[in-house]
């Protein structure tokens, strides 16, 4: 019985995520009055808004918010091109009167967007946006994330003290913020702990051959490389590096590393890639024993019939997090939502946050993954 009311429930109250031409919204079956929340996504991540479903679920089965049901109004911005994502961003605030914005999902999105919430005074929660710079825009602008400071940290003291790399070699697509930012503060980190960069590669977005950058980084020999892009480019740049073929100074295969932009499907079914034995860090391991998160990982299993991202979890988490924090204020009032989620400690979701700093970024964990026969696996966390 469970069982079917999260899925009668999900199908009364699902969102229409989708093209970036329109936004379409839920309708509750009596038309009533509605307490409306933003949901924006960029690029090909179409799963995240699930988790964000699931939290509306819950939330409206217990009777709604302060009483009122909630209504998740969300897009996806497939071109994922940042100013599409403020122009959605503009009109859920302007038109649709949300409460609060969850997302962006991208921090070249999240830094745009948020100058928006700020200025219209509405709480806004990331998702994966994990650059530190997403939070300039100011108070109203909050993370669920780790920030790529930590997690560039996490797997640079990863290569060097678990993995016991010397060198280490990055390649970087140029122009994104997330993607500049973790190739930075991995590089800055693994010189920090001891490790030495032999070399570091840029390329453009629309590149599909490699040659260039991995035959200069063939020629350094390193122990590890340092992949930071999105989908697409990691697998095609880790199918023509195993080509060349990539290896250390003593003749063994450079291990590949990454970010938590490789916690997708999409990676592990390309048949491009090639990144069995690499390591990468992430927001969640679905294999947790915590009973919350493994409470959210078996019902999404049941109404999803597939297994969570890390980038579910934490949509998941954002819109709890706003969740909360409306009903420890007692009110709507946007000011009273962005004292009080600033206020959070101790939140227990799929993901945890001890508490928010001065700048509104959580004091969180990270996972580290590795891949074998194709799929991740769960290998250690990293507590900050």
């Amino acid at each position: 019985m469970h069982k079917f009311l999260i899925l009668t429930s999900l199908i009364l109250l699902s969102v229409a995520f989708i093209g970036c031409d329109s936004i379409q919204k839920v309708v509750t079956p009596e038309q009533e009055p509605t307490v409306k929340v933003g949901f924006v996504v960029a690029g090909e991540r179409v799963t995240y808004p699930n988790g964000a479903e699931m939290a509306v679920t819950e939330i409206n089965q217990r009777g709604g918010l302060l009483g009122t049901p909630v209504e998740l109004i969300g897009h996806i911005n497939t071109e994922a091109i940042p100013e599409v994502s403020a122009q959605i961003a503009e009109q859920l605030i302007v038109e649709e009167k949300i409460i609060a914005l969850i997302g962006p999902n991208r921090s070249s999105h999240a830094v745009v967007v948020g100058p928006i919430a700020q200025r219209h005074g509405i709480p806004m929660v990331t998702t994966t946006a994990t650059n530190p710079n997403v939070t300039n825009a100011g108070d109203f602008v909050f993370m669920a994330s780790f920030t790529d400071s930590f997690q560039g940290a996490v797997m640079a003291q990863f290569a060097k003290a678990d993995l016991d790399l010397s060198t280490a070699a990055v390649i970087t697509r140029s122009g994104d913020l997330y993607t500049e930012g973790i190739s930075e503060f991995f590089a800055r980190n693994f010189s920090k702990f001891g490790g030495e960069i032999v070399a570091n590669e840029f390329y453009e977005g629309d590149l599909s051959d490699f040659t260039v950058q991995l035959t200069n980084i063939a020629a350094a020999k390193p122990d590890a490389l340092f992949i930071s892009g999105f989908t697409l480019e990691v697998a095609l740049i880790t199918g023509q590096a195993r080509a060349i073929p990539l290896q250390n100074a003593d003749g063994a295969p450079t291990i590949f590393l990454g970010a938590d932009a490789w916690d997708s499907e999409l990676l592990f079914d390309n048949e491009d890639a090639e990144v069995e034995g690499s390591f990468f860090s992430g927001h969640f391991s679905p294999e947790t024993d915590e009973p919350t998160a493994r409470a959210f990982v078996d019902t999404y299993e049941s109404i999803y019939k597939s297994t969570p991202t890390g980038g579910v979890a934490v949509s998941y988490d954002a819109v709890k997090l706003l969740f909360q924090a409306v009903e420890r204020a007692g009110s709507l009032d946007p000011e009273k939502i962005r004292e009080q989620l600033a206020a959070t400690e101790n939140y227990i979701g799929a993901t945890t946050i001890a508490s928010y700093d001065e700048n509104r970024r959580p004091t969180k964990s990270a996972v580290i993954f590795t891949i074998k026969d194709g799929k991740k696996q769960f290998h250690k966390q990293i507590d900050p």
